[in-house]
């Protein structure tokens, strides 16, 4: 086996094969893992959280709204952070309205028709 000695070409090749890359790192890794997580989960719930916030924000009295136990009701009024939602024929219940899971869109008229025959 030849030696090696410091002027030796043979030893800078083995020295550049053997220098670590920027990318091959656990650090470069995890900020692109953390990049895919970003855009593909946290973004869109984000999204999607902002504009349930601002239908939640612009109810007014008559449009149907889901509680977030499930309840189906229809505002009756609005008075600030607090909505009066019926429930049921002359039942009524304060909700603040932060706790209203969303606003429920109705139903087209030709689905209801639809579905009866």
């Amino acid at each position: 086996m030849p030696m090696l000695s410091s002027s030796s070409p043979l030893l800078g090749l083995i020295a550049e094969a053997a220098a670590p890359s920027l990318l091959s790192g656990p650090l470069p890794m995890m900020f692109l893992m953390f990049a895919v997580l970003y855009f593909l989960v946290l973004r869109p719930a984000s999204k999607a959280e902002k504009a349930r916030r601002e239908r939640i924000g612009g109810i007014k009295k008559g449009d149907k709204v889901k509680l977030n136990g499930g309840i189906l009701g229809t505002v009756a009024s609005v008075d600030g952070d607090v909505a009066m939602v019926e429930i049921a024929e002359r039942v009524k219940v304060r909700v603040i309205k932060a706790e209203l899971s969303d606003v429920v869109q109705e139903p087209a008229a030709g689905g209801e028709a639809a579905k009866a025959s």
